[in-house]
């Protein structure tokens, strides 16, 4: 019995020698310096086919957590990735840069490992791995994909609804005969994603009809509590906190995908009868509809489109309340299930009432009292289910909240935070981020499961519509915003190019070269302070003679020696120019006696002699600060 078992280990063993596969095991993977992790772009194929796979962003955090780092994972979605904007936009990063705005003697770690179209069982299987990492909370926003994410029970790629099963399937996916198996079975079928033309909705979807209440629907709400049941517990056993969120869905303008008329219904009635009411509504004879398809409704409530045309009436009615119930109504019963059913957010709710370490963070909520008539729509949500970057502030407002509340910032010794209205106004929102979005989703929307049509004009014409549009073809995100920062530079848009170093920290706080570029760009802007700011953070990671040489100059411009000096022994002992640093030293150390002197005795003397000093070493502005003038006592 030992021997198929012994056969089977060697040669999976030689697979991994001959260096076979991909590695799968590990959720995180190292940089070659040793210092940092970042998330496994195959990781996704333990879920995935290889053609089906998605990549997430590549953010790095510490390899070894230091006492004065904050460290937040987030779990969900496309949604909570920011899909369909570029890199910049999600309500992780404008988190990310709130708390550290109002934190800024703390490092401020939030990971964002959501990928697209995965689900619950991506969240079990990353979660239990992240205690080991240390995070200090864990931020969870996801829902959408029960029935169409990978694994789930109405994907292509489902294995039934057994998680012991689907787990062990997920833990096969990472031996590499498993992997080689699979190569070999895709080698017959020979079909794989045109994903120029095609988006990944279309090939993960096998049934496309799960009817509101059956017995495939319930399969599906219990597939996500078990896994988050499961989730929560791993949390609660390594007292670890949870956010977690309920999630927004468009109601108001989003058509219901698929339709399911009862078996006993007069289908050839019932529709002539709708075709009744669409016309009315057209005809702007809104009490006739709303007769129409109140009867029509009492006939059979099943049918989604029926139950958010009454949406539509009752709205222009004046009736909110019910509009907003018919249009909840139509998404409930919307066949084709690519929007959380309210389901979804009740066992959020339960989860919650049932762990202690668990926070709700009511998303949902705040989508309703934020939107028009208090039905969200467009204002918020892109299509049906990714957010606005309106959308994405509010979500982080709604964490922000629920961490001040819970007294996490208090219990981390963070500075307390309450939400306003200019909460994450100054967070960098590019020209670019919004018009890639958008044209992403007009892509987006001439496909599956919307085919619509009439979309497809969009003229590109100003060079940053051009590189949005490259964006959109291309998802090459690091080369477009390097693009954008050379066209910036090269017209003197400096608060872009600015704005866009901020970004490129966002995603990348640990690349010197970043806060470098940023130091410079406030030194052209007479922005001293900042670029003081930036410059030492960018000697902090890494030491270099260029970044001693800018702090000791913009110091010296701000009339802070003081500060200066700091670098000056490592100026000296790596100095690159024809600069004296330590005659500079000797004039820094000058000036700050005589500082010190103005304290207990000021003089037009000692104003003359630090003006004087400033002016041999070239420093006009710092020496206008010593004005030739007689003091006033």
């Amino acid at each position: 019995m030992l021997l198929p078992l012994v056969i089977l280990f060697l040669a999976e063993s030689g697979l991994r020698w001959g260096g076979y596969g991909i590695d799968l095991d590990h959720l995180f993977l190292t940089t070659p310096d040793g210092q940092y992790l970042y998330m496994n772009k195959e990781i996704s194929k333990r879920y995935f086919t290889a053609s089906q796979a998605t990549t997430g962003n590549i953010e790095f955090f510490k390899k070894k957590k230091d006492a004065n780092t904050i460290r937040m994972f987030v779990l969900g979605e496309s949604a909570a990735l920011g899909f369909p904007y570029p890199n910049n936009i999600s309500f992780q990063r404008m988190l990310k840069y709130e708390l550290q705005k109002n934190n800024p003697s703390k490092n401020i770690e939030i990971i964002n490992l959501s990928l697209t179209a995965i689900n619950s069982y991506t969240f079990y299987d990353f979660g239990k791995e992240l205690a080991k990492y240390e995070p200090d909370a864990i931020l969870i926003y996801g829902g959408h994909n029960e029935y169409y994410g990978a694994l789930g029970v109405g994907s292509t790629n489902t294995f039934g609804n057994n998680p012991t099963t689907v787990r062990m399937i997920i833990r096969l996916r990472q031996t590499r005969l498993v992997q080689l198996l699979e190569r070999i079975t895709r080698s017959f079928r020979g079909r794989s994603i045109d994903k120029e033309s095609d988006n990944l909705m279309k090939y993960v979807v096998k049934n496309q009809l799960i009817k509101y209440q059956s017995p495939l629907f319930y399969k599906g709400i219990d597939q996500f509590r078990r896994n988050m049941e499961d989730l929560m517990s791993v949390f609660h056993e390594e007292n670890i906190p949870v956010f977690c969120s309920t999630v927004g869905t468009n109601l108001k303008d989003q058509y219901p995908f698929r339709s399911i008329l009862s078996e006993k219904t007069d289908s050839t009635f019932y529709r002539e009868q709708l075709q009744a009411a669409r016309l009315s509504v057209g005809q702007g004879e809104i009490t006739t509809a709303d007769s129409i398809l109140t009867f029509l409704y009492n006939q059979d409530p099943a049918y989604a489109d029926c139950s958010y045309l009454l949406g539509k009436v009752k709205l222009a009615l004046g009736e909110k309340e019910k509009a907003y119930s018919y249009f909840n109504d139509a998404k409930q019963k919307d066949g084709l299930r690519f929007r959380a059913p309210d389901e979804i957010n009740e066992t959020i709710d339960r989860l919650a009432g049932t762990f202690n370490n668990i926070h709700k963070v009511d998303a949902e909520a705040t989508f309703k009292a934020e939107s028009p008539d208090h039905i969200p729509g467009y204002k918020l949500l892109l299509e049906h289910v990714h957010p606005t970057i309106e959308g994405h502030r509010l979500i982080a407002k709604c964490f922000l909240r629920e961490l001040n509340g819970a007294g996490f910032f208090r219990e981390k010794k963070m500075n307390e935070y309450v939400v306003t209205g200019e909460s994450l106004s100054t967070f960098p929102v590019l020209e670019f981020d919004s018009l890639a979005g958008a044209y992403s989703c007009v892509r987006l929307k001439q496909g599956f499961p919307f085919f619509e049509t009439g979309n497809d004009t969009i003229q590109a014409e100003t060079p940053v519509e051009k590189m949005a549009m490259q964006y959109v073809r291309e998802k090459n995100w690091y080369k477009s915003m390097e693009t954008l920062y050379k066209y910036a530079v090269s017209v003197k848009d400096y608060p872009l190019a600015l704005d866009l170093m901020r970004v490129r920290i966002l995603d990348n706080e640990y690349d010197p070269a970043f806060y470098s570029s940023a130091g410079d760009i406030c030194t052209v802007m007479h922005r001293y302070e900042e670029a003081l700011e930036h410059y030492r953070k960018s000697f902090a990671l890494h030491n270099s003679f260029p970044c001693a040489k800018e702090i000791i100059s913009v110091a010296l411009r701000l009339d802070k020696p003081e500060t200066a000096v700091q670098y000056m022994e490592y100026a000296i002992a790596n100095n690159q120019s024809a600069m004296n640093f330590r005659t500079l030293k000797n004039h820094c150390i000058e000036i700050i006696r005589y500082k010190k002197l103005l304290e207990t005795t000021p003089s037009d003397e000692i104003y003359r002699k630090i003006r004087e000093i400033y002016l041999q070493i070239g420093n006009t502005e710092a020496a206008a600060l010593y004005p030739d003038r007689k003091l006033t006592r």
